[in-house]
Formats: structure tokens, sequence, C-alpha cells
């Protein structure tokens, strides 16, 4: 066993006695023959006759491996005589969600989601100078201008600044880092612990995006890490010297939740 923070965590080495349920055996099969069947969202699965037919399982077992798929993102259910199981697309909220579940377990605080985002967003800032993307480029800088025109309204800054940090995160090349840094921007969002962004703060986020938009467009890595490096210890201290209660707040499923 490997302690982890007081608790057990068994290493994927270790041989399990215990069989997979039916139910995801089943779920694991029909994602493996989505991508087999190259289907796209939006396309239908054979309705449900059919798949207790090919799988070789009762509906109540091919129910929940279609429930299991829903709850992941992987399908959609449509109601209705026409409806039924099509395939959908996972994203990062989906990935937060089941985060954020686990952060309730591990009693885990905000604070540490922004820990967390100082430490992987400067690397990722760093990568995509590297990689001389110049769509990326072009896209960044749009972001910074839509910014600007849409201080005024809080959703449109929300929307906008999550779209910059999406970009240099997948931008990076990593999608591990794209998934990662999205979920983890879905948390710190803040608004749903009651944190709020003034103009003044809002004006100083897109004084920040154009210096790490300016690092990555002109190739200087150490420039484009250091701006986010920046980025996120200013954020961070702003979220300490306002909202300490929030930083200390353990995050829960139910904020986050699909």
């Amino acid at each position: 066993m490997i302690s982890a923070g007081g608790r057990d965590v068994v290493p994927r080495s270790v041989f399990s006695t215990t069989p997979p349920k039916r139910s995801t055996v089943v779920a694991q099969r029909i994602v493996s023959d989505i991508k087999v069947r190259k289907l796209k969202a939006g396309d239908p699965l054979p309705p449900e006759h059919e798949l207790v037919s090919e799988y070789k399982v009762g509906r109540n077992t091919c129910r929940e491996a279609i429930r299991v798929l829903e709850l992941q993102g992987v399908l959609k259910v449509r109601s209705g005589p026409k409806g039924g199981p099509v395939v959908a697309a996972p994203d990062s909220r989906h990935l937060a969600s089941t985060m954020a579940l686990l952060m309730q377990f591990a009693e885990t605080p905000f604070r540490t989601v922004i820990e967390a985002r100082q430490c992987l967003e400067p690397i990722t800032a760093r990568l995509c100078a590297e990689r001389g993307d110049e769509m990326l480029f072009s896209e960044l800088a749009k972001s910074v201008d839509r910014m600007a025109l849409g201080l005024d309204d809080m959703n449109d800054f929300l929307d906008e600044n999550r779209r910059f940090h999406d970009l240099i995160a997948w931008g990076s090349g990593n999608p591990l880092f794209g998934y990662c840094i999205n979920s983890l921007h879905w948390i710190t969002d803040g608004t749903v612990l009651g944190i709020d962004y003034p103009r003044r703060f809002r004006e100083l986020v897109l004084d920040a995006h154009a210096e790490v938009c300016a690092g990555i467009t002109s190739g200087e890595v150490q420039r484009a890490e250091a701006a986010m490096q920046k980025h996120m210890d200013d954020t961070r201290s702003y979220f300490e010297r306002n909202y300490q209660r929030q930083m200390s707040e353990v995050l829960t499923w139910e904020m986050y939740g699909q």
C-alpha cells in the first residue's frame, strides 16, 4: 500500500480479485465501438433491443451502462418515440465535476486549486511560445481585443477570461494540460463562492493577458512563462487579500456537479 495523506492507494500493478461490474464492461465496449465505427457527436446508437442483443446482457445492465456514459458526458439520452442514446462530446466540465467530488471527500479548500494553476499555467505559456503556432497567436490577440471591448460586462469578461486560458492550455500541444487546466478554471471561476471581479481587477487581468500574449507571440519563452506566473500570483494575492473565507472553503460536488 502507498499512503497518501492518510488514505491508502492501491498500485495498479496489484492484482485485483474483484471483477468489474458487467455494466462497466458494457460501457467500455460501447466506447470502443464508438471509436471503431468512427461515430461523431450527434450520431445515434442502435436501439436498446439491438444493444442488448449485441452485448448479450439484460436490459437493466444495458441501461446502467448507458447511464454511466451519460454521466461521463459520452452519451446523451433523447426522450420521445424516436429518442434514445446519441453520441456526445465530453468536455472539461465533466472532469471538473469529478474533481470537485474527489476534492469534497479530501476536504480540499479553494486555495489548493489556485495553487495548482500557479504551477501548471506558466508551463503551458512557455510551451505555446516554443511551438510558434501562428493560428494560436492570432486567436490570443483576438481574445485580448474582445476582453478590452467587454470589460463592462461581468459575463463577457468571465467568458473571455476562460477562453484565453483555454487557448493557452490546449495550445501547449498537451491534451492532458488542456483538460486539467480547463477543469481547474471552471472551479476557480469563484463566482459560485461569491467572489466578485470589480472593474479595476478586470483591467489588471486585461493587462496581464496582453503581456502573456506578447510573450507567447514573440516566441520569448521566458517572458511568456514569467508573465503567466505573475498573472497567477497576482490573482492568488487578490483572492487572499479580499476573500480569505472563500479561499479556505472546502469545495463540494454540488457546487460544480453536472
